[in-house]
Order: structure tokens, then C-alpha cells, then sequence
């Protein structure tokens, strides 16, 4: 069960709250003046989120190995060609190309 808690009041019942994380499962958000400063959670949902990350980071790993080494700015400009040949295929006959027209500061 998610329950929020004060800084203060985790000081006050930590033992308690620690037992009800571990024994019920309860997921505690712990604030401070409304604002939310951390959380705890049961090991096995702390663990299984660490597992998750891994899982996804390794398809970006598979990805990047994938990739050939392109600068970041080479990889801007092949972004930007890409999308006026879309924008230039998509738009009707005779219509300009409003992205390469200067823009003016008003």
C-alpha cells in the first residue's frame, strides 16, 4: 500500500514503517512541506526495478553497438535534410518552403 509520510514523522515511527515496508509491502513517499524527497520500498520492488533498468539499458547497449560513430553534429544535419526532403514530398506544388525562409526579429 503507498502511503505518505513526513520527514518528521519517519524520524518519529521509522522502525514501524521499516516493519510495514517489509512485512506488508507498503511503499512509503517521505515529503517535506509537500514536496516529495524520497521513497522506500520493499527490497524485492527495489531489485526488480534494478533488474528492469538493466533489461532496458541493454537493448540501448545493442542499439549503440549497432550504430556507426557519427558526431553529433553530423548527426543534426542529417536529421534536418531528412525532414525538408519530408516537408519538401509532403507539400503541395508551389508551396514555399517555410524553414528556409529567414526568419526577422519583431
Amino acid at each position: 500500500m503507498r502511503k505518505e509520510v513526513s520527514a518528521t514523522e519517519l524520524q518519529q515511527k521509522l522502525g514501524e514503517l521499516l516493519d510495514g515496508v517489509h512485512r506488508n509491502g507498503d511503499r512509503l513517499i517521505v515529503k517535506d512541506a509537500n514536496k516529495s524527497l524520497a521513497a522506500i520500498v520493499p527490497i524485492e520492488a527495489y531489485e526488480e526495478m534494478l533488474q528492469q533498468r538493466e533489461k532496458a539499458f541493454s537493448v540501448l547497449d545493442r542499439i549503440w553497438k549497432k550504430v556507426p560513430a557519427v558526431s553529433e553534429k553530423e548527426a543534426q544535419a542529417d536529421i534536418k535534410q531528412a525532414i525538408a526532403e519530408v516537408r519538401t514530398e509532403r507539400a503541395p506544388k508551389g508551396t514555399p518552403d517555410l524553414c528556409s525562409i529567414p526568419r526577422r526579429g519583431f
